[in-house]
């Protein structure tokens, strides 16, 4: 299943029509609990049925306006295969639904334009970083989000791997009976402390020409790096690299038989904390904005939106557990507050996350706890 982009959220977005119609679900990868989310599914449009029905629709029409999604009830091998969650949008013109691998609540909501705030957390909260895992029989180059791992190419590093022979066991070659060291069997890395100078600087040269063709493969990103190898490796590594983005912190031991989901989460141990970090300094930052002698820091929903209208805003936090609809008259600059069923409503917040990312801000969706003075939106202005 491919990832969601930011070309989907935009195609959905550009649909503006009365009944549309979002379903978010968590659903189960094994086991018996494979079938909840088909069940839940069930109840769920069921929900969407009623909410149709009090929009006028008679029963019938109903149905079938749902019957692609009723479709996917009785398809037994789709369930098989989920992730974390799944996403439906039903209107006259479409119906899809997309995997997703971030955990929501379940919900239907029916209104003229589609909800997609756990689709914007989504694509705000990945960020793409690179794992090197490094031995002496096997280097790999990863590029990974917080939610997948993938190997890149790099048939050089193969070869510069395959070619390597380090200088301790070619003394033992020569010091050797001819044969004495088995075929294609190369002596383990010992600890740092018990290898010798010479040694150490043979691995620090292997290690420069690894990372020439590292820096080739990233040159154009410049993504969080991490390194997974032994102990010793990784501060070699680190000080003889010559990229500007290597994480503190590694994934310690060797990385030789172990599968790339368990380096996946490991190294999400260590980026998870790169993560916290930026966003903690990211409300240091409101908080210091906020108390300058210029304010520059708003966060009634109201003046947010018309911020965010304005194309002021740099920075902006979102609830991701809040809702509020309401109409926005961009000519009269008004906002009036409304049910979700009320025709022409729109989700507000949803309104000034998308057109905060569309000129060019940037957007934290996170719970309401962790969103600057507990509001549903704060935003920090350009000017």
């Amino acid at each position: 299943m491919e990832k969601f982009k930011m070309e989907d959220l935009k195609d959905l977005i550009s649909e503006s029509e009365d009944r549309l119609i979002s379903i978010y679900l968590p659903t189960f990868k094994k086991g018996s609990e494979v079938n909840k989310g088909r069940i839940q599914l069930k109840n769920l449009l069921k929900d969407a049925e009623e909410k149709l029905t009090n929009k006028g629709m008679n029963k019938r029409d109903a149905e079938n306006y749902l019957k692609p999604a009723y479709k996917l009830l009785d398809e037994t091998m789709f369930w098989q295969y989920q992730e974390e969650s799944l996403a439906l949008f039903i209107s006259d013109k479409r119906f899809k639904y997309f995997k997703l691998p971030i955990n929501v609540e379940p919900i239907v909501v029916v209104s003229n334009v589609y909800y997609v705030r756990p689709l914007i957390k989504l694509l705000t909260s990945s960020r793409d970083f690179n794992i090197l895992t490094l031995s002496q029989n096997e280097t790999k180059l990863y590029k990974c989000d917080q939610y997948s791992i993938e190997e890149m190419k790099a048939p050089k590093i193969d070869e510069i791997v395959e070619d390597y022979i380090p200088i301790v066991e070619l003394n033992s070659e020569a010091n050797s009976p001819k044969g004495a060291i088995a075929s294609g069997a190369r002596p383990g890395m010992h600890g740092y402390n018990e290898i010798s100078k010479i040694e150490k600087n043979d691995i620090s040269n292997h290690l420069k020409n690894i990372d020439k063709e590292v820096n080739k493969l990233l040159k154009d990103e410049k993504n969080p790096l991490i390194i997974h190898s032994v102990d010793y490796i990784y501060p070699m590594y680190k000080d003889i690299s010559s990229y500007e983005n290597i994480l503190d912190g590694s994934i310690k031991g060797s990385p030789l038989g172990i599968n790339t989901k368990e380096i996946h989460s490991k190294a999400m141990e260590i980026f998870s904390k790169e993560i916290d970090e930026n966003y903690k300094k990211e409300l240091e930052r409101f908080n210091r904005v906020k108390n300058s002698t210029r304010d520059l820091t708003v966060t009634e929903i109201k003046d947010v939106v018309k911020e965010a209208f304005k194309g002021s805003i740099g920075t902006l936090f979102v609830s991701y557990d809040v809702q509020e609809w309401g109409k926005f008259d961009e000519h009269n600059f008004s906002i009036e507050i409304l049910d979700a069923e009320s025709d022409g409503a729109i989700e507000l917040l949803d309104y000034a996350a998308l057109t905060t990312l569309e000129n060019g801000g940037r957007v934290y969706v996170a719970d309401r706890v962790e969103i600057p003075e507990t509001r549903p939106l704060a935003a920090v202005l350009r000017y």
